[in-house]
Parts: C-alpha cells; structure tokens; sequence
C-alpha cells in the first residue's frame, strides 16, 4: 500500500461523508484508525440517540461531574476505560444528546425531570472541561447551573453558543442565564456567534446584554430569532450598532419591530461599517420602515444580504428599493417575498436591474407580479450580467411573462437559477426550444407548465447538449409516453450531469416508464427520481425492479398511485433485496395488498440500506402487517416507515406494538386509519413505556376508545422521547397530557 501523509489522508477522510465508510477505514490499520477516529467524534448528531454512546460518555466524568448524580443513585456500566479520549475530539453539542440522555433514562428505567437536568449537566461539564476543539454548543436552562457556568468560564475554545430554553424556563433562571452569558461575553476571546432562540428577552435584559456586547470586540454573528421584540428593542439594537465594528451579521426574524423599530435599525445602518447580513423577516414593518431602510442602503457600503420577507412593503416600498438597488453597489442578495409588490413593483425592480451589477441572487415569490411585471424583469435579464439566482414563483406571470422569459433565456448567461413554478405559463414549446441556446443553467423548474410530448422530445435533445443541468422538475405536465422514452434516451445516451429528475404526474403509462427503467441501467449519476401518478401498472414496475437490481447511484424513488398491483410490488420487494443504495421508496396507494406486503416484509430482513419506506393505502391487511411487524423485530436501518389505511386491524397493532418493543431504530410509525381498537391502543401503550428511539407516531383515527385513550396516557407519563403524537379521531373525550416538554399532542383535528 502506497503511504500518505497524514495530512492528506486526513482530507480524504474528511471528505468521506458516509458514517459507515469511514468506520470502515478505521479498521484497515493504526495509522488509519488514529486519523480517522477525532473525524468520526468531532459531530455526533444523531449518533447521540445511541444509548450506547451515552454509557461511554457518562465514562468520561470526574468526581465533581459524578456528584452530580450521586443523590440519583445511579449505577455507571463496568466498561473498560476506552482506547481513545473520545470526548476530546467532539467540536459539536446540539439538542439530540438531549434527546440521547432521555433515551439512556428510560431504557434504565430511571424517572424524574430532575435526573434528566442532572446528567445534561454532567455531561456539559465534562465537554467542556474535556474537548480539546469544542467550538459549537446548544444550551437550554442547564446554563444555569454552577459547574457549567464555571466551566464556559475556563472554556478557551467555543466560538458560538446557542441559547435555546425550553417554554418552562422560569423568569429568575433566565435572568441568570442572561448573567452568565454576560460574564462570559466579557471575559471569551474565542465566542464569535451567539444565539438566542426563543428566548423572550425584556427590555431589562436587552440593556444588560448591550452593553457587554459594547465592551466585546470579537462577536461577529447575533441571532435574536421569534424573541418578541417591538419598536422599543429594535431602537436599543440600533443605538448598539451605531458604536459596534465586530458585527457582521444581525439576524431579527420573526420579532415584531414594526415601522418605527425599523426606521431606528435603519439610521444605525447609515453609521455601522461592518454588518454584512441582516434578516428582517416577518416584522411587520411596513412602507414607513421599509423606505427607511432603502435611503440607508443608498449610504451604506458593507451590507451584502437583507431578507425582508413577509413585511407589508407594497408597490411604493418596492419602488423605493428600486430606487436604492440603482444606487448601491454592495448587496447581492434580497429576498422580498410576500411583500405585495404587483406589476408597478415589478417594472420598478426590474429598471434597476438595467442599472445595477452587484445583486447575485433575488427572491420575488408571492408578489403577484402579473405577465407584465414578468415581462418588465424578462426585458432586464436580457441586459443583466450579474444576476445568478431568480425566484418567480406564484407570480400569475402567464403567457405574455412567458413569451418574455424564452427570449431572456436566449440572451442571458449569467443565470443558473430560475424557478417559475405555479404561474400558468403557456409558452412551453419556446421555453423548451430556448434550452439549446442557455447551457449555464444548474436548475430549471417547470412544474405545472402544461408541457405536452412534443415538447418532452425537444426537452431531451437539449439534455444532450446542456452539460450544467443538475436539477430537473417536470412534475404535472403531459409529457406522455413519447416524451418520457425520448427523456429516458437523453438519460441512456448523452446526459451525464443530471442528478435529480422529477417527472410525476406525466401520463408516462408502461411505454415511457419501460424506456426509463432501461435508462436506469446505463445511467450513472441520477440519484432521485419520481414517477408518481403515471399509471405505470404492474409492466412498469416490474421494468423499474429489474433495473434497480443492476443501477447502483439512485438513492431516492416515488412510484406514488401507478396502480403496481401485487405483480409490480413484489417485482420491487424482490429488487431490494438485491439493491444496495436506495434509502427512500414511496410506494403509497399501489394495491399491493396481503402478498406484496409480506414480500416487502421478507425484503426488510435482507436489505440494509432503506431508512424510508412508504406503503400508505395498500389494502396489506392483518396478515401482511403482521409480517411487516416480524421484519421490524430483524431489520435494523429502517428509520420511518408509513402504513396509513391498511386495515391492519387489532391483530397488526398488536404486533406492531411487539416490534416496538424490540426495534431500536424506527423513530417514525404511521399506523393512522388502521381500526386497531382499543386491545391495539393498550398494546402500543405498552410498547412507549419499553420504546426509546421512536420520536413520531400517528395513531388517529384508530377506534381506540376510552380505554385505550386512558393506556397511552398512562404510557406517556413514563414515556421521554417521542416527541409528535397525532392521536385525534379516537372516541375518547379526554385530553393526553405529558411530563415531556418537547412532545406535540396533535389530538383535535383543526
């Protein structure tokens, strides 16, 4: 074997985003394993669900962390100490080791809130004391604690800090989180971005944290989302940001700062030098604030990025940033959706677009722009030589808009981005036919464009010459069979850039989807593709099985309502156990029935890639559910699974409720509309108070009763880690509660 430096297989590992490929590597040799094993600890995520990896973290505490839970009386696992200090290389806390830690606590069969607040902590503390690249962290009440505020103290290495507390948090603990978050800001040279999520901060906690902020000189990133902000807090950022030089990005959306918290962040915006992204969206601020903040980026040279989406600008606010985009030359980036801007709005923008050159990117949808606003920005494009990204989506362009964007395309070679969804265009052929001449595209969107066959054809000549295309969505046309064989050509043969094709509802009937299916052989780089509602039937789906036996990159497949029936469902059952890289199939109401459920039951016990599989209204029955239930019991990859309206029956919730008990990786089940009953109630109730991995469950309309409704409450008391549950529809009238704080009960159907 040819030997590297570290270094570089170093990069190489990092680059390997597969979880599994680079456990694989750490057991090729100790040169390998030494470099690979920091990568694998630096972001557990979603591995923190792993009880398994909670019991080696709880290894790592000192006697101080330890004492923590002493009054819980917990026994610690006998493991031997572990060959790495894993906990040194972890760079990333967020919520799922919260989720993790609820986890361990009901598979010990512990209890209480307080426990659970006890080992957070701990493990908190011992990240921080321990990593030697901790530089991401999400926080909840636990900031409260002593030994955590101890620890960010001494901690030399975050740079950002996620402030997120639950809805519970009371008004002292917030005033101390407040405090030590203070204390930090003024004494941490590494913290460059801070978060506060949800946090609700006053008028008085808002003055205390400005005026640390006045005194930090390397925060760069603020994030104060859905804090409940009004003119007031607005006015006090504004004043802080008149003094700051450190501060790139402001992030303020879903406040309510109103026109005159507007107009007093606008003002700062004449006098700050260093804030490149700022967020408004969804605050309410109307004409009076957005003009305010359009005289400021006349003025202002640092701004990059304003998102004022959602705030009531209007036609006359649109003019007004109209008149601002043809005097600035800094931003790049604007989003205005929502904003009522019409026709008058549009041609105002789209004049400025002749005279600007710095804007990249801009997001227009939902502003009712009409064909001659379309027609006003398609005019600008053919000009424009900045602009890469344009959304136009839900615009009521129409046919004139349409006409004026086919000629645009012609022209234009800066643009990768367009998305014209859902705006009744009728100009297809032309849009089509202009493809040959614009060959930078990335993405094109033409869902609901009223393509038919002859169009589908010239479409795919143009795949044989567009050597950019990556995204491609088609879905609601009338492409046709013949539209479908000559795309599926253009797969075969020539396109070797397309990674995602979405085709649905296309009338593409057995003939096109034949012809696709043979494409699937040969084609080497698409990885999702949907061909729902194309009533496809039992020939189709048994070309696409055979292809996915031999295709080895598609990752992704919707064959939702194509009529499969028995043959093609067990056609596609046969191929997954073969297959060996898709992880998410939809195969909702394809009348599979009884057989084709247990032939998907037999194929979850062979295949080891799938994490998502939806069988929704497939007439499976008691019998195929209870297959399907025995495979959960093997089957260890398979995170959601939809079995919505299959008359499962008591008997398949009973089983289902058996699997549950014994699964560890399905967190999301669907068994609504299944008339389990209540013996199927009481069963899956029992199933959550053993169950410690699954977060979503949608049991409605299901003829629990009373008695199975007062058995999932019981259940729910114990249970800790779901965190959705849709139960309404039931005969029951009493309302579940929970001592889990991050559950939704969904129990009334609005």
């Amino acid at each position: 074997m040819i030997t590297l430096p570290n270094e570089c297989y170093y990069e190489i590992f990092h680059n390997l985003q597969h979880t599994r490929n680079l456990f694989s590597c750490a057991l090729v040799n100790r040169q390998w394993c030494r470099i690979t094993i920091p990568i694998l600890w630096s972001n557990p995520r979603h591995h923190f669900f792993d009880i398994r990896l909670i019991e080696i973290l709880l290894l790592a505490l000192n006697a101080e962390e330890q004492a923590q839970l002493d009054p819980f009386k917990i026994t610690f696992s006998s493991h031997p100490k572990p060959l790495f200090e894993y906990t040194s290389f972890i760079s990333s806390v967020d919520h799922y080791l919260y989720i993790g830690i609820r986890n361990w606590i009901h598979y010990k069969r512990y209890v209480g809130r307080a426990l659970e607040e006890a080992v957070k902590c701990s493990l908190i503390a011992m990240f921080l004391r321990t990593s030697k690249s901790l530089k991401d962290l999400n926080l909840d009440e636990i900031i409260c604690n002593p030994i955590i505020l101890e620890n960010l103290y001494k901690n030399t290495t975050l740079s950002s800090v996620d402030f997120h507390p639950s809805v519970y948090i009371s008004d002292n603990c917030k005033y101390k989180a407040i405090d030590g978050l203070v204390k930090i800001l003024y004494k941490s040279s590494t913290l460059i971005s801070l978060k506060f999520n949800s946090v609700k901060l006053g008028i008085i906690e808002m003055q205390i944290l400005l005026r640390a902020l006045d005194k930090n000189i390397v925060l760069n990133s603020l994030d104060f989302f859905d804090n409940q902000f009004g003119a007031e807090e607005g006015k006090m950022l504004a004043k802080f940001l008149c003094k700051n030089t450190t501060l790139t990005s402001l992030k303020l959306d879903y406040n309510n700062l109103g026109s005159e918290g507007g107009k007093a962040l606008a003002d700062a915006l004449y006098k700050n030098t260093t804030l490149t992204t700022l967020d408004l969206r969804l605050n309410d601020l109307r004409l009076e604030g957005g003009k305010a903040l359009t005289y400021a980026i006349c003025k202002n040279t640092t701004l990059t990025s304003l998102n004022l989406d959602s705030n009531k600008l209007g036609i006359r606010g649109a003019k007004a940033l109209a008149r601002a985009l043809c005097m600035n030359s800094t931003l790049k980036d604007l989003n205005l959706t929502y904003n009522g801007i019409e026709s008058e709005g549009g041609k105002a923008l789209a004049n400025a677009l002749y005279v600007n050159t710095t804007l990249t990117s801009l997001n227009l949808q939902n502003n009712h722009l009409g064909s001659e606003g379309g027609k006003a920005l398609a005019g600008a494009l053919c000009f424009n030589n900045s602009l890469t990204f344009l959304n136009l989506r839900s615009n009521d362009i129409e046919l004139n808009g349409a006409y004026a964007l086919i000629e645009t395309l012609c022209r234009n070679t800066t643009l990768k981005n367009l998305d014209i969804r859902d705006n009744n265009l009728r100009g297809e052929e032309a849009i089509v036919d202009a493809l040959c001449k614009k060959i930078t595209l990335t993405s094109l969107n033409l869902r609901s464009s009223w393509l038919g066959s002859e169009e589908g054809e010239i479409l795919a000549n143009v795949l044989w010459k567009i050597t950019t295309l990556t995204s491609l969505d088609l879905y609601d046309n009338q492409l046709g069979s013949e539209g479908g064989e000559a795309l599926a050509d253009a797969l075969c043969s020539m396109n070797s850039t397309l990674t995602s094709l979405n085709l649905g509802n296309n009338v593409l009937g057995p003939e096109g989807e034949i012809a696709l299916a043979d494409a699937l052989y040969v084609n080497s780089t698409l990885t999702s593709l949907d061909l729902s509602l194309n009533q496809l039937g039992s020939g189709g789906g048994k070309a696409l099985a055979g292809a996915l036996r031999k295709n080895s990159t598609l990752t992704s497949l919707s064959l939702k309502e194509n009529d499969l029936g028995l043959k093609g469902g067990k056609a596609l059952a046969d191929a997954l156990c073969k297959n060996s890289t898709l992880t998410s199939l939809d195969l909702n109401s394809n009348r599979i029935g009884s057989e084709g459920g247990k032939a998907f039951a037999n194929a979850l016990c062979k295949n080891s890639t799938l994490t998502s599989l939806n069988l929704n209204c497939n007439r499976i029955g008691s019998e195929g559910g209870k297959a399907l239930a025995d495979a959960l019991c093997k089957n260890s990859t398979l995170t959601s699974l939809n079995l919505n309206s299959n008359e499962l029956g008591s008997e398949g919730g009973k089983a289902f409720a058996n699997a549950l008990c014994k699964n560890s990786t399905l967190t999301s089940l669907n068994l609504n509309g299944n008339w389990i009953g209540s013996e199927g109630g009481k069963a899956l109730a029992d199933a959550l108070c053993k169950n410690s991995t699954l977060t979503s469950l949608d049991i409605c309309v299901n003829k629990l009763g009373s008695e199975g409704g007062k058995a999932l409450s019981d259940a729910l008391c114990k249970n800790s880690t779901l965190t959705s549950l849709y139960i309404y529809d039931n005969d029951f009238d009493f309302d579940l509660k929970s001592n889990n704080p991050y559950l939704e009960i969904i129990q009334y159907f609005h």
